[in-house]
């Protein structure tokens, strides 16, 4: 059974209000020898306070609540790891959610952060968000008056805070070096064609073909859903169209490997046959039979300074306008040719 302030009181025959200053470390008139006793048996005792008690006397739980569309995605493995690392700086806990894609789910979790009474909510939303799903999001945090910030996925609004990457310079970034390296037939997968990081992505790709007076052909452009299985399908889609492609940009590192997995079963040579990039810099990337270039994504940053701005009461619940937008960076290893 857990051990209650009272019974270390009780063991120290002092009473409950000075055994309770001293061990949430709040100025007393106490002894040194008095404080020592109390923390002493504390210890013996193996008391730890509640929680839930200290959380009703500060006005705040000292916890963020973090929900993201697919743990198995290791951008978001990343991003909860920035997100738990900045926690750990200020003695705050984390929460994680999943919501395995699904809007339904986002508002389940949400509901039970808000019943759990988190002091913020950091928010990856389902992929199969509209923008009437997003703002059910918002909505409900607002009527909650939680502090929350979006990161990655949004939609445009004044409503919401955002944490995220300048996703057209990192779509222009990716093909602007197959470009340069004679590529002129590239294909790209997607993610899901809702999602502004989507959309921001194959901005970023048809800025660097018309840079090059390459016209954009929408054929060799096949929507992804983000996962591993979803890059072998849109892969194997690409290729039944008989199109010439010499190069391929996939919108994230998991849809990549799976369709690298996909050309080696057919037994088509990377970079040799086709050159292949991908998106994240996922930790993977590099230990791959044929390393993945790729357009690295800052993502523990982005999970430390949504923290943060929740921790430093930054963000509230309401009317936010402030857009933290981060670079992307090209990440050189062996899947791309140089066909010049």
């Amino acid at each position: 059974m857990r051990v209650t302030l009272k019974q270390v009181a009780d063991a120290t025959n002092l009473s409950i209000t000075i055994v309770s200053q001293v061990l949430n470390d709040r100025p007393c008139r106490v002894s040194k020898e008095n404080r020592k006793l109390i923390l002493d048996t504390a210890e013996k005792l193996n008391y730890r306070p509640n929680l839930v008690a200290v959380s009703l006397v500060k006005g705040s739980t000292d916890t963020i609540g973090l929900a993201v569309s697919d743990i198995r995605n290791a951008f978001f493995s990343s991003l909860a790891k920035g997100v738990e690392d900045e926690c750990q700086k200020y003695n705050w806990n984390v929460i994680l959610c999943n919501s395995n894609d699904k809007h339904s789910k986002d508002m389940q979790n949400l509901r039970m952060l808000a019943d759990k009474g988190v002091s913020g909510i950091i928010l990856g939303m389902a992929s199969e968000s509209t923008a009437e799903m997003v703002q059910e999001c918002i909505d409900f945090m607002n009527h909650e008056r939680i502090p929350y910030i979006l990161v990655d996925r949004y939609i445009e609004t004044k409503q919401a805070g955002i944490v995220c990457v300048d996703h057209v310079l990192g779509g222009y970034q990716a093909v602007n070096y197959l470009l340069k390296l004679g590529h002129r037939n590239i294909a790209c997968i997607t993610g899901p064609s809702n999602l502004i990081d989507s959309q921001q992505r194959l901005e970023g790709y048809i800025k660097a073909l018309d840079e090059f007076e390459i016209p954009y052909n929408p054929d060799l452009v096949v929507e992804g859903k983000y996962t591993f299985e979803s890059g072998e399908q849109a892969i194997d889609v690409l290729f039944r169209k008989g199109l010439h492609v010499d190069a391929v940009f996939f919108f994230n590192d998991m849809m990549a490997i799976g369709a690298m997995k996909w050309l080696q079963a057919q037994g088509i040579r990377i970079p040799e046959d086709l050159s292949i990039i991908g998106y994240d810099d996922i930790f993977v990337d590099e230990f791959l039979s044929v390393p993945l270039t790729t357009i690295k994504q800052p993502t523990e940053q982005l999970g430390r300074v949504a923290a943060r701005k929740i921790i430093n009461k930054e963000v509230g619940n309401e009317n936010q306008e402030e857009r933290i937008i981060f670079e992307t960076e090209l990440i050189e290893r062996k899947s791309v040719m140089d066909r010049n």
